[in-house]
């Protein structure tokens, strides 16, 4: 037990993610609908952290952007952090306004941080890794999602993929313990949800053919859903959108 005297913030995580749950504000409902196969299982993972956490719990988001997930950390003192370079908005209203693998925290001062799709966007994962280390508590938690597969996005700023032996290892030079790491969807979901980006990804062009790119993108969508709902046929799971992982600081 940590001088705090709080609880340490590590227990099992259930698994619920549903989003229609009641209590969940429209706000966040529609950030995970928009891309939904990709966003529910992260909603799903930091909600069983967040409900897995004592009431107090000292919890830093690093790479907040908007924090769509606030809302979950109600019980705790949940604070942001983002870069001044940032591409969302509400990044500009942080708690620490700095780099992500130089935080202005002093040693072994938070329960916990969270991390989720930030380490794609740093040009060197382990000095991040190593940085969380610092700052959390021995027995506090550090708990991240990556991506496996995905498109090109937040350009330039989109360096790496990660394989469940690089988080791994990451988190374990780090001196964390405990390290889990999971896929966060079947590879009929990870299908599904590239089939959705392309509505983005094909992009606009004058030529007079955008209604049929949307057409396209409304049988893509349509496909999609098929898709998606053979998750249960995935044996593998060699094919995820991403990971998550947890791990204890020792």
């Amino acid at each position: 037990m940590r001088s705090s005297g709080r609880a340490h913030p590590w227990a099992p995580l259930g698994r619920s993610s549903k989003v229609g749950d009641s209590g969940i504000s429209e706000r966040l409902r529609a950030f995970v609908e928009e891309m939904p196969y990709e966003r529910r299982p992260i909603f799903g993972f930091v909600r069983r952290v967040a409900d897995s956490l004592p009431a107090g719990t000292v919890v830093v988001d690093v790479g907040a952007g908007d924090a769509p997930y606030r809302e979950l950390f109600a019980h705790c003192e949940y604070r942001t952090s983002d870069w001044e370079a940032s591409v969302h908005e509400g990044a500009r209203e942080a708690d620490y306004v700095a780099p992500a693998d130089s935080l202005p925290l002093e040693d072994g001062t938070v329960d916990a941080v969270l991390l989720t799709q930030v380490l794609e966007h740093v040009p060197v994962p382990a000095a991040v890794i190593q940085e969380a280390a610092r700052v959390i508590r021995p027995g506090g938690g550090i708990f991240v999602t990556v991506p496996f597969v995905w498109e090109l996005h937040e350009l330039p700023h989109d360096y790496w993929r990660f394989t469940p032996a690089s988080i791994e290892r990451l988190l374990d030079a780090a001196g964390f313990v405990e390290i889990e790491v999971e896929p966060r969807s079947d590879c009929f979901q990870t299908v599904a949800q590239l089939l959705r980006n392309l509505r983005y990804a094909m992009g606009r062009a004058p030529d007079g053919r955008d209604p049929e790119r949307e057409s396209a993108s409304d049988l893509l969508d349509r496909i999609a859903d098929h898709l998606g709902a053979l998750g249960e046929l995935d044996a593998a799971g060699a094919l995820p959108l991403g990971w998550t992982a947890r791990a204890r600081r020792a």
